[in-house]
């Protein structure tokens, strides 16, 4: 019986060696499809290094434009307050502040599951293939509170 409690042991151990060695050699875990799209967005914390701090979508969704394209749609949610509203998302990101009202494009607003609002103030864009809208919440209790989409296009 000791023989066989130690077989046991050898093969428990061999099998946490060899899951840690597969885990150190793979280095990163496989991204998916959030990472895609931030980074297809320029919206990826590894894009922003030195902020210390980053947003998480609420709603992300990749698809495929009729031309074959791929498609990232983002939708950020913004509490307000001192911590998390739309001029530290701005600053975070490194975009301009929103211009004039724009309506959102139509496949992103049927892209995001829920309400999406017709239009929104629309961020001046240096990165081509993406467009970014911002909605305040005016009965929002917190300052800063907004609705941010996001339509990037890539390969």
């Amino acid at each position: 019986m000791a023989v066989f409690l130690s077989a046991c042991a050898v093969v428990i151990v061999g099998c946490v060696w060899w899951g840690a060695a597969a885990l150190l050699r793979s280095g990163h875990p496989p991204e998916r499809d959030v990472d895609r799209a931030e980074r297809m967005a320029g919206l990826h914390h590894e894009q922003h290094p030195g902020k210390g701090r980053y947003y998480i979508p609420t709603d992300t969704v990749m698809s495929h434009a009729p031309d074959g394209s791929k498609v990232a749609y983002l939708h950020y949610a913004l509490d307000g307050g001192d911590d998390v509203n739309v001029d530290d998302f701005l600053r975070t990101y490194g975009l301009a502040r929103p211009g004039a009202s724009a309506p959102l494009p139509e496949d992103l607003r049927a892209a995001l599951p829920g309400e999406e609002p017709a239009e929104g103030a629309r961020v001046p864009e240096k990165q081509v293939g993406r467009q970014v809208f911002v909605v305040e919440s005016p009965s929002a209790v917190l300052e800063g509170a907004a609705d941010i989409y996001v339509r990037a296009t890539g390969t």
